[in-house]
């Protein structure tokens, strides 16, 4: 006896630890389209939840005050928070009315008339300038989610009778049936903030809708239409470096020269009988500088052309990046003014506003050089003339090594100058040598931050609810309507023949 009681005991016990496994049931393949009816301030009034199946043995988990089968007349089962049915439908929807009354995103929205905030239900019928303004922010008190994941378009509707000199910021604008219809995009893990300010008569207006999606866009760019121009960039950017050296070297040959300039203008203050070989170095010294200088000067169009090209391929490649986001095209006069109320597109300003600089740093070199070259020619033609004129020269050598020792020190700080140029040349060089891999990584986060980073489609109604399709949300808020203009008292009632109660029963009967 003893040992089959403590049989049935183990059977009891295994029978009560199995229960609960089986009685949680797999749940069925779902859609699921959330309808937020939502009041007049964006709160929310009611939460409905269509659950779309195909047909047979049906699972689901939700939390619902009430369902309702919209599809056949069979009855839901209830068993908590689980529902079943088992039904011949092809395709079997039913509603539930949630519990919750939360969504992912928190919705205001305020009035205001004249510049007083007033609630929706007061502004109805009014007159004066109205601001209708509108904000989406993340409900912190739910998972990330959907707000991470899902787009917004939001859709105001207002009728062009009652509405005027409509002020709408980033929105776009559509006519349709003499209303305005105002919609904006919320792109998945932002908020918004909206106002609409218009002037109004007897202020009436149809529902705002927020309708929320899974957005995934699904871009693609081809990394290789722009790569060659990259590629392009960096070796012009190389050889800006090595012609910075080779100008380094040519002014450290100027300065190593006019060192000996002022050695020999120095010896030749010291002794005349010295002093036709110094002009004639000197002179020799002026034509090298001249010779430089002029070579450097022919490279400057190719420098300058360089330049710019570098600049238009650094505007075409963003502008073919940016093309399908509906910008305008950017050019070095407009991309200022287009991407700085964007601030999402700031690194973009960045890098051009780089570009425009350089260029402009690279004409100024050039006619700096121009300007250097037209003096070196001027003081190329003094020397011959000092040459020439030696004898005359004798009696102001101490003057000429003063005057030797002044270009000395400029040569010296255009020496100084050419290597903090050299300097940031390497930088330069240095920084767009992984141009491609940076610009790489930076098309994939610009276009990562248009999409979704959905892993998995997780349901709004229960954690319990694992094979869900698809969800969708379309969200409400109550219209307002103008109240309605009080009837005249009815006449004193006219007494009634015969046919004419004969006629008004028989027209109750047929309605």
């Amino acid at each position: 006896m003893k040992k089959i009681f403590i049989v049935l005991v183990l059977a009891l016990v295994l029978a009560l630890a199995a229960g609960p496994v089986l009685a949680v049931a797999e749940p069925s393949p779902k859609e699921e389209i959330v309808y937020g009816i939502l009041n007049p301030d964006g709160s929310v009034k009611d939460i409905y939840v269509v659950n779309i199946f195909n047909g047979g043995s049906i699972t689901d988990y939700g939390n619902y005050s009430e369902v309702r089968n919209m599809t056949t007349s069979e009855k839901l089962i209830r068993e908590g928070d689980k529902i079943t049915i088992n039904t011949a439908a092809g395709k079997f929807y039913y509603q539930g009315t949630l519990e919750s009354k939360e969504l992912p995103w928190d919705i205001e929205i305020k009035y205001y008339l004249d510049g007083k905030e007033i609630s929706g239900e007061e502004i109805a019928g009014k007159t004066g300038k109205a601001e209708i303004s509108l904000s989406v922010k993340k409900n912190t008190g739910m998972s990330g989610f959907f707000f991470d994941n899902y787009a917004l378009q939001i859709a105001l509707s207002l009728d062009n009778k009652l509405f005027s000199n409509i002020e709408a910021e980033n929105a776009t604008l559509a006519e349709a049936g003499g209303k305005k219809q105002l919609s904006y995009i919320v792109l998945p893990g932002s908020g918004m903030d909206i106002s609409v300010k218009a002037d109004v008569r007897d202020f009436a207006m149809d529902s705002i809708t927020v309708n929320g999606i899974l957005l995934s866009l699904g871009l693609s760019v081809d990394k290789s239409e722009f790569a060659a121009e990259i590629d392009e960039l960096a070796r012009a950017v190389e050889k800006l470096d090595g012609g910075a050296g080779e100008l380094l070297q040519g002014i450290d040959m100027l300065a190593r020269g006019m060192e000996k300039y002022i050695e020999g203008t120095k010896a030749f203050k010291d002794g005349l009988v010295r002093f036709a070989g110094g002009a004639d170095l000197l002179n020799h010294g002026a034509k090298e500088l001249e010779r430089g200088l002029a070579e450097l000067s022919g490279q400057s169009d190719s420098i300058v052309q360089g330049a710019l090209a570098i600049q238009q391929a650094t505007f075409d490649a963003l502008n073919a990046e940016l093309g399908k986001t509906g910008l305008p095209t950017l050019t070095p006069e407009n991309y200022s003014t287009i991407l700085a109320s964007i601030p999402e597109l700031e690194p973009v300003k960045s890098r051009l506003d780089g570009a425009v600089r350089f260029t402009r740093g690279i004409i100024s070199y050039t006619e700096g050089v121009t300007q250097l070259g037209a003096g070196a020619a001027e003081l190329a033609r003094g020397t011959e003339e000092f040459k020439a004129m030696a004898a005359e020269i004798a009696g102001s050598a101490h003057e000429l090594y003063q005057a030797g020792e002044e270009i000395n020190a400029g040569i010296k700080k255009l020496r100084d100058g050419l290597v903090s140029y050299k300097k940031g040349t390497e930088e330069f060089k240095a920084g767009t040598a992984n141009m491609g891999t940076e610009l790489d990584e930076r098309i994939d986060e610009i276009i990562g931050s248009l999409s979704g980073r959905s892993d998995g489609l997780v349901s709004f109604v229960s954690e319990k609810n694992t094979n869900v399709t698809a969800v969708q949300f379309v969200l409400k808020a109550d219209a307002i309507s103008a109240p309605k203009a009080e009837e005249p008292s009815p006449a004193s009632p006219v007494q009634e023949g015969f046919w004419q109660k004969l006629v008004k029963l028989f027209t109750s009967l047929f309605k």
